[in-house]
This record gives structure tokens, C-alpha cells and sequence, in this order.
């Protein structure tokens, strides 16, 4: 998946998705638990639950907004 042009081929999302499913997976298994959360040092900055997260290509965001992707779409089967 090196060149620029992997996300034409196929397979890279079928990738993606299948690594989007297996965490799903996993969260519904051990729950939805996120480390290191807010109390985490100052060394931890932009490691923690509620930090800011920067993108180029979407508008910011963090990791708490996104731990739950259930309110976009669901799996028919997590069966790992």
C-alpha cells in the first residue's frame, strides 16, 4: 500500500473496513474505555480523551467524539 495510489485498489478498503469491524468488535467486547483520559499528565497532550485532534481534510475533532461509530452505521455480524 505504498504508492499515492492505494486508495484506488479495492482491497484497501476492503482493509480498512475489515480493521473498522474488528475494533467494533473488540469495544463491544471490553467496552468503550478510552486511555489515558483527561487526567493523564500534560505529557500525554494530544494523547487524552478530549484533546484536539487536527486534520487537513475534516474539521477538528476528538477522540470522544469518535469512539462511538454506532450513531453512523452498524455491522450485520462482529463475529471475529
Amino acid at each position: 500500500m505504498s504508492p499515492a495510489s492505494s486508495p484506488n485498489d479495492p482491497v484497501f478498503f476492503l482493509n480498512h473496513c475489515n480493521v473498522d469491524r474488528v475494533w467494533e468488535a473488540w469495544m463491544n467486547k471490553n467496552g468503550r474505555v478510552y486511555l489515558p483520559d483527561q487526567t493523564a499528565s500534560n505529557d500525554l497532550k494530544g494523547h487524552r480523551i478530549n484533546d484536539q485532534l487536527l486534520s487537513l481534510v475534516s474539521a477538528p475533532t476528538t477522540p470522544a467524539a469518535v469512539l462511538d461509530s454506532t450513531n453512523q452505521y452498524v455491522y450485520d455480524s462482529l463475529a471475529v
